[in-house]
């Protein structure tokens, strides 16, 4: 009986630990969501968006018509970056300096991205973001099972 008890009491307690350990997640990913971006709000970057704001939604992402937005707008992209640890420009090692919070906001910001192209879906975009971002094969498996997990792609 006592060994029952003893194991009870253990699983209770880890489940408890557990539960505590993805509310601190949670917390950072809502704290994420409250704070994503606000650098553009910032008149350097709120500036230079607005600027190219118009040829910006008629471009792929990826395509040629998207990278002479980026170029046009580079000082404020860079400093966005810069501010932003859900960008690999932020990190010195790129994809391999952030955290797994951090790949979670990138994540949930090419989906948000992605519902602003004219032409393109999220799954669209997929190979050129990890090529771009130099993305491994076991994180770009990791990410293709959360995004089909979540039913953000098929």
């Amino acid at each position: 009986m006592r060994n029952d008890l003893d194991f009870l009491t253990d699983t209770i307690l880890h489940i408890s630990e557990v539960r505590e350990n993805l509310e601190i997640m949670t917390g950072e990913l809502t704290r994420r969501g409250l704070t994503h971006d606000r650098t553009k709000l910032q008149a350097f970057e709120f500036d230079a968006f607005v600027s190219t704001r118009d040829k910006f939604k008629k471009a792929n992402y990826g395509s040629k018509e998207y990278q002479e937005c980026v170029d046009a707008t580079k000082p404020a992209i860079d400093h966005h970056y810069k501010h932003n640890s859900h960008h690999t420009g932020f990190h010195a090692d790129g994809i391999n300096g952030m955290t797994l919070i951090d790949i979670m906001e990138m994540v949930a910001d090419w989906r948000a991205a992605a519902r602003r192209s004219p032409d393109k879906t999220l799954f669209d975009t997929l190979d050129y973001c990890f090529k771009k971002y130099k993305i491994e094969k076991q994180l770009r498996a990791i990410i293709m099972n959360t995004l089909v997990r979540l039913k953000w792609i098929e």
